[in-house]
């Protein structure tokens, strides 16, 4: 799949200009133009076999789509650069675009909650032939497709947004299984399947909500950074010379934009001019390791007793 991702990157010059907006902008439009046709043909089908799990799985793709074009707002957002009110960018749009689409994932998931709990206890019998199997499959593997493209994309520019429109992609994908299980299990006569399907693909669906509300809510409040980031943090600094002790580590991420304070201790006699261009040096190393970070040193003198 990372070669297939290198093809499309080298194929539509994603990694010329403003590299982040274009993943983003990529993603977006793929998934909405992908989604549109399954939800098309889901709903086609749904609508002329009255499936309730079909059409909730359509309706779910459509969500997809909103869900790829808020994502498309949220990049334009973010790529802005910083300004008066914004000093620090404009990058936690991403996280506020999530939270607005997880909700929108909620209610839709709530909804056909109730309409398969309808349908399970007012069964219908479904006729599912070859063509609707078939069609099912190939909206698995699309989806797959999907999810593989925006996963592996996100990971090259650390796109939370983007690994949450890959999670759409998964959860349609395991949505669209449990239709197809309960499509086969007709044939056997089990028609109250369609309605606790229904149900199973809503409950996806509102989990996918949950988990993206909660890590985008996770960031927004001040998560604490990974403790690999800051040991890379500490040890960076630790290597410069001169540098006797690395501590308080504070690093805020803004989208993008991290912000990144320590404390070091050098010798107490050293002169005024020498601990700041020290400071300036473990700056620009950490600056160095860090792609994306505005580094400020503190500097304290270091007790040899």
């Amino acid at each position: 799949m990372e070669k297939i991702i290198d093809v499309l990157v080298r194929l539509f010059r994603l990694d010329r200009g403003n590299r982040f907006k274009k993943y983003g902008f990529f993603e977006g439009f793929l998934s909405i133009i992908l989604n549109i046709i399954l939800c098309i043909l889901k709903f086609g089908f749904g609508t002329f076999l009255n499936s309730i799990s079909l059409i909730a799985d359509a309706l779910h793709s459509l969500s997809d789509v909103i869900t790829s074009m808020i994502v498309i707002v949220g990049f334009n957002i973010s790529a802005k650069p910083a300004d008066k009110e914004h000093p620090f960018g404009h990058g936690r749009a991403e996280r506020v675009v999530s939270i607005v689409v997880a909700c929108l994932l909620i209610v839709v998931g709530f909804e056909f909650f109730k309409s398969g709990f309808d349908r399970f206890r007012n069964p219908i019998p479904i006729r599912a032939d070859f063509l609707v199997i078939a069609m099912l499959v190939g909206s698995i593997l699309i989806k797959e497709f999907l999810y593989q493209i925006s996963l592996g994309l996100g990971r090259r520019i650390d796109s939370p947004a983007l690994k949450a429109d890959a999670l759409h992609h998964r959860t349609d994908a395991i949505s669209t299984v449990l239709v197809l299980i309960g499509f086969v299990c007709f044939r056997f006569g089990l028609f109250s399947l369609d309605g606790i399907m229904g149900m199973a693909v809503a409950l996806i669906i509102v989990y996918a909500g949950i988990s993206i509300i909660k890590e985008a809510g996770s960031f927004l409040i001040g998560q604490a950074p990974s403790s690999s980031l800051v040991d890379k943090i500490k040890d960076t600094a630790s290597k410069c010379s001169g540098v006797n002790d690395v501590h308080h580590i504070h690093v805020h991420d803004y989208g993008g934009q991290l912000e990144v304070t320590i404390h070091v201790r050098l010798k107490s006699n050293i002169h005024l001019d020498d601990a700041h261009q020290k400071a300036s040096e473990v700056e620009d190393a950490i600056r160095r390791c860090v792609p994306g970070a505005e580094v400020t040193v503190h500097v304290e003198p270091y007790d040899e007793a």
